[in-house]
């Protein structure tokens, strides 16, 4: 499972109130998911799960927040700062409680990880052009799952797409929110809709999503339209919201108006009703990427922040 051999793995949330330790057992499952509940559940593009034995898994500092999202199963989230951390089999007559599955972003080495599947690709984002060659499923691994045993969400979304399909982003304003319903928005699109695939380890440990995807939107044009988030100060001069109840990242933004004056903020585009709609042009923070994340599809990559009001010593 490993590039340097060590069955000894640490990790936790970007805050650093939740810790864990685990060790690898035999199982050489790591999955990408592109499934859209946990898309809604870390605001990520995708996500990717790491198998683990659960009898050799351990928080070491704090507990984290729970949210039952199925019938099924669990995830565990900082409730601090949002970041996913575990998912877990809680109700699966098929006794698949004995692993847990460890969120990839968390992880303290995920760049020693190796990945070995794609999961429910039928639900893959088509501005995400993943070049890796893996299997691929369109839907669950059939030895763990058949599509009659997938789990039933705890709440049903009426606004969710059975398939993406590639749509230009026409629409004046976008609606979206979390997994679990508790927070909801709406945000203005304008002329200068700008969409950028992020690699930064902090959104990794952030969100604990493996690659997260941002549109820029005017500040003064989104509005939560239910609940209110909590908030994170991931840096002096940045903030970020996510929903107390499931952990699902909404938003990022710069708050110091010394560092940033366009008073814009980036949206999630996981958490967004209709991500299929936004096609990214940019990926930033290349120099963090995770080695064999490779995107295709001839967009413009940038080592660190992209060009802006912001200069390099402000980050």
């Amino acid at each position: 499972m490993t590039v340097a051999g060590d069955p000894v793995h640490s990790g936790g949330c970007l805050c650093g109130a939740v810790r864990y330790r685990v060790v690898a057992g035999d199982s050489q499952t790591v999955t990408h998911c592109h499934c859209r509940m946990c898309r809604k559940a870390t605001g990520g593009s995708f996500i990717t799960w790491v198998e683990f034995p659960a009898k050799d898994f351990a928080f070491t500092t704090s507990e984290p927040h729970y949210f039952r999202s199925s019938d099924l199963s669990e995830r565990g989230f900082c409730g601090h700062c949002g970041c996913q951390l575990t998912f877990r089999d809680v109700g699966d007559p098929g006794g698949f409680d004995q692993d847990i599955w460890v969120a990839l972003g968390g992880l303290d080495r995920a760049g020693d990880i190796v990945p070995t599947h794609h999961i429910f690709t039928d639900y893959q984002l088509p501005g995400l052009d993943l070049d890796d060659g893996l299997p691929r499923w369109p839907e669950q691994l059939p030895w763990l799952l058949l599509d009659g045993e997938l789990p039933h969400p705890t709440v049903p979304d009426d606004n969710e797409e059975p398939r993406p399909t590639a749509a230009p982003a026409t629409d004046e304003f976008h609606e979206g929110g979390c997994l679990c319903g508790s927070v909801r928005y709406r945000a203005t699109i304008d002329d200068a809709l700008l969409v950028s695939h992020c690699h930064c380890g902090m959104c990794r440990k952030a969100t604990g999503a493996t690659l997260v995807g941002w549109v820029l939107v005017p500040a003064d044009g989104f509005a939560f339209t239910r609940g209110e988030p909590a908030s994170f100060r991931s840096s002096t001069a940045a903030e970020r919201r996510f929903c107390a109840t499931c952990g699902c990242h909404v938003t990022f933004q710069v708050t110091n108006e010394a560092v940033d004056p366009s008073k814009r903020m980036w949206v999630a585009i996981g958490s967004t009703d209709r991500p299929e709609t936004f096609d990214p042009t940019h990926q930033a923070f290349t120099g963090d990427r995770l080695p064999w994340l490779k995107l295709s599809g001839g967009l413009q990559s940038w080592p660190g922040l992209l060009p802006g009001p912001r200069a390099d010593d402000s980050l």
